[in-house]
């Protein structure tokens, strides 16, 4: 059970989610880049030095925004399959695809600092554990999913990423120790995958938001939902 805040604890609880909240605004009126924290102490009604009592550096609050955006896709990702079966792996799947470009569309000052050039360089060091959990978070449904499908022998993985290269292996051998569903380890491939995956995904919804290319492409998501099908077929989910 979580320790009770004490009323002192409560209210610098509460300024640091109005600071963020302010952060927020600021991001979605000037674009992530112009995030400045005299701005947010100003239209706090607070004064810079007592602004940052709560956030030592400018580093310090986008890596807390960084990790709340991380933490609210990936509960956003975890609701859009609460309801529906176990073994509807196209289903499931295609909720997640659908989720994760609404979340983007619903919080596109979020998802423009978590990807952007904004959080470049940002020293993440003392959110590291919270970072890795969200982000985590953020793939942990997509995983489960693919994971089960391979389980039930419903999903087609490309044999190159079974054997992937050194330095992909690499990567994706950390992935595999800081992301467990169970006692015995996610498979490299699903990893694989499910990275890939995102990479797709991301791709598309970046474009669409910030992207060079005509608007009409994109419609109303039909791009993203006809590639969504696609994948789900190549998967071999689609026939399920």
């Amino acid at each position: 059970m979580a320790k009770a805040l004490n009323r002192r604890q409560q209210r610098h609880q509460a300024t640091v989610e109005e600071i963020k909240a302010t952060a927020r605004q600021q991001m979605a009126e000037d674009g992530a880049s112009n995030l400045s924290l005299g701005a947010i102490a100003r239209a706090m009604g607070m004064t810079p030095p007592a602004l940052y009592r709560y956030f030592e550096s400018r580093d310090a609050l986008v890596a807390a925004l960084v990790v709340d955006a991380y933490d609210s896709m990936g509960e956003a990702m975890e609701q859009s399959v609460g309801a529906l079966p176990q073994d509807d792996y196209a289903g499931r799947f295609l909720a997640l695809m659908h989720a994760y470009r609404g979340w983007a569309l619903e919080h596109p000052a979020d998802y423009a600092l978590m990807y952007g050039t904004s959080a470049v360089g940002v020293d993440l060091s003392g959110e590291q554990e919270r970072f890795q959990r969200a982000v985590m978070r953020s793939m942990r449904s997509m995983v489960e999913v693919l994971h089960a499908a391979h389980d039930a022998k419903c999903l087609t993985i490309p044999g190159q990423y079974q054997e992937p290269p050194p330095t992909v292996r690499a990567a994706l051998t950390w992935m595999q120790s800081v992301l467990s569903l169970s006692d015995e380890a996610v498979p490299l491939g699903i990893l694989a995958l499910a990275f890939t995956t995102w990479l797709r995904a991301d791709g598309l919804i970046w474009q669409e938001l910030h992207g060079h290319l005509p608007k009409d492409l994109f419609g109303y998501g039909e791009l993203y939902e006809m590639e969504s099908h696609v994948l789900a077929e190549r998967l071999g989910l689609a026939a399920q």
